[in-house]
């Protein structure tokens, strides 16, 4: 499933997840992806390298900070294994600091075989009020960001499965798995606060995990931070593995 080629393996999660996420505006330039969603998330906010670079120069880190300035935002950049070795260096000497640091992990799926759908499961291919409002109750959204993850999962390309658990006649878990070329790419796993502790993300996923065999997935992969412990742990127990690490660097 993955090549002998870490490169290449890191720069196929990149593309998957960048088509799984999409900003709603981006600029593209000398192979960066300049995204813009008006502060929601960092990953639709940031400057990615689009392929393994060597360098970049002056000059396009000062137009990447005009570009973000110009939107309001502040400057960042997504450091990946495709960024410059040097780039962190480079932008701590422009007053740059770690903003946050996560982890890509997968998990090959050829261990699932595709089961029975669970019962409580409820998947559905477009998103809807009552998934936004379940998952709001789960994970407050700002009100001023709402307009950007709206236009972010509404405008996913690939194939997108927007899941909720329900349990008591209500939604206690909820996930967004998008399917693409083979890959299930998980986002937004949410559980309700009084509900933790239950194992319900888990069985919302382990349910999604088979749903994804059956539609073809051979692999699957996740973002998750690194001070998120109970969410590591949680990945951990469905067999996702470690592949690659990455960090933004923001300007004020």
């Amino acid at each position: 499933m993955l090549s002998p080629d870490r490169i290449s393996d890191i720069a196929l999660l990149e593309d998957l997840s960048m088509t799984a996420w999409p900003a709603p505006r981006r600029i593209i330039h000398k192979g960066w992806a300049l995204y813009f969603a008006a502060g929601h998330t960092g990953r639709a906010n940031s400057a990615n390298a689009m392929v393994p670079m060597s360098a970049i120069d002056d000059d396009t880190i000062d137009m990447v900070e005009a570009e973000y300035r110009r939107q309001g935002l502040p400057p960042q950049f997504r450091l990946t294994p495709l960024s410059p070795p040097d780039l962190a260096a480079q932008l701590a000497e422009r007053g740059y600091g770690i903003a946050s640091q996560s982890r890509v992990l997968f998990r090959p799926l050829e261990d699932i075989s595709a089961a029975a759908p669970d019962a409580a499961v409820r998947v559905q291919d477009r998103l809807d009020q009552a998934w936004m409002d379940a998952y709001r109750r789960m994970v407050p959204v700002p009100e001023a960001e709402m307009p950007a993850l709206l236009s972010i999962l509404n405008g996913i390309a690939a194939r997108p499965r927007f899941a909720m658990l329900w349990q008591d006649g209500e939604p206690v878990a909820a996930c967004l798995c998008v399917l693409d070329r083979g890959w299930a790419g998980f986002y937004k796993v949410a559980c309700r606060p009084d509900r933790r502790g239950q194992g319900l993300p888990r069985r919302l996923m382990a349910d999604m995990l088979a749903r994804a065999v059956g539609e073809g997935a051979v692999g699957a992969y996740l973002q998750v931070g690194d001070a998120n412990v109970p969410a590591l742990a949680l990945y951990a127990r469905l067999g996702f593995q470690h592949l690659y690490d990455y960090a933004y660097a923001k300007l004020g």
